[in-house]
């Protein structure tokens, strides 16, 4: 195992990890545009799996008390998830690599985008659309570990408070990541494809130690920032992070020369940039985006024997 990606693979976990004990989602959609420039998804993504289904488990545990207010709204899209599931896992055992890895950051870009730019459309049908989306977001995750920024997509557009948003995405991000594990060593039990390895296995140590640390961190560094401008933020820098891998991916391929790839990132840079200053710009620092704002005040109770306004 090579020590600088070893090293390299532990400081973007812990990253990660602060950002999603912050904001409930961005683990993976954070490591794996830059971890596969260094292994191949099909050694990185079982452990990645293996990490969500604790992380999310946990983020699930410490939202507990909306499952029951929640689970209608994350029950169409949990639901409808196996299908995609199957086919991802059927993709990520046996397409190329550079085709995954061309997959991961076409997909990833676009979403980040709109969530750096703030897109809100809520769903008038919030039930056909979960049971629309659900085999896409099964399909992404079991290829690409990636499906927080569809999920956030969808659910923050839909006028949740903080928690709920929180508890919503954990219960889609349990069922996905426990039925994409148990695919996996199906796959490899079954067929032998290879998906849980010791090379996969050997991964873990190197990212459960960044997520012990930096899950508690993150939830505590929230408080401290805007939480539309700490999202905005991480969105921009991982739009750079997944433009680059995209420009690295397509010289491996062939597709373009090192000299065009180059001058493609730096223009995506250039525009990155210039929309992430307007959008940081825009954000309202003390108010929240629909989806994400906090319950009002539930209006107190009048006691008989109390006046019944100011005096």
């Amino acid at each position: 195992m090579d020590p600088l990606a070893s090293l390299g693979l532990g400081l973007l976990a812990l990253v990660a990890a602060l950002i999603n004990g912050a904001v409930g989602y961005g683990f993976s959609s954070i490591v794996t545009p830059i971890a596969i420039l260094w292994y191949s998804n099909k050694v990185l993504n079982p452990a990645l799996v293996i990490v969500e289904v604790a992380v999310n488990s946990t983020l699930l545990f410490r939202e507990r008390r909306y499952i029951r207010q929640t689970w209608a709204r994350a029950r169409p899209l949990v639901s409808t998830l196996f299908p995609g599931v199957l086919l991802g896992t059927i993709g990520l055992a046996y397409l190329a690599v550079n085709d995954v890895k061309v997959i991961v950051y076409a997909t990833l870009l676009p979403l980040v985008l709109f969530q750096l730019v703030g897109f809100y459309r809520p769903l008038k049908n919030e039930r056909r659309g979960g049971m629309a989306i659900g085999p896409g977001i099964g399909f992404l995750y079991a290829l690409t570990t990636i499906s927080g920024p569809p999920l956030a997509l969808f659910l923050r557009n839909q006028g949740m408070s903080k928690n709920e948003f929180r508890c919503t995405i954990a219960q889609i991000r349990v069922a996905e990541s426990s039925l994409t594990l148990a695919t996996y060593f199906v796959f490899s039990t079954l067929f032998g494809s290879n998906l849980i390895t010791l090379p996969s296995l050997s991964l873990l140590p190197i990212l459960v130690i960044p997520v012990l640390i930096g899950i508690p961190v993150g939830t505590l560094l929230l408080r401290a920032v805007s939480p539309e401008f700490f999202r905005r933020f991480v969105m921009s820098v991982d739009a750079i992070l997944v433009s680059y891998g995209l420009s690295r991916v397509l010289v491996s391929l062939k597709w373009v020369s090192n000299e065009v790839a180059y001058l493609a990132f730096a223009a995506a840079f250039a525009v990155i940039a210039g929309l992430s200053w307007f959008s940081l710009r825009a954000v309202n620092q003390t108010t929240e985006p629909p989806g994400e704002l906090e319950p009002p005040e539930p209006p107190a109770r009048w006691t008989p024997g109390e006046p019944a306004g100011p005096s």
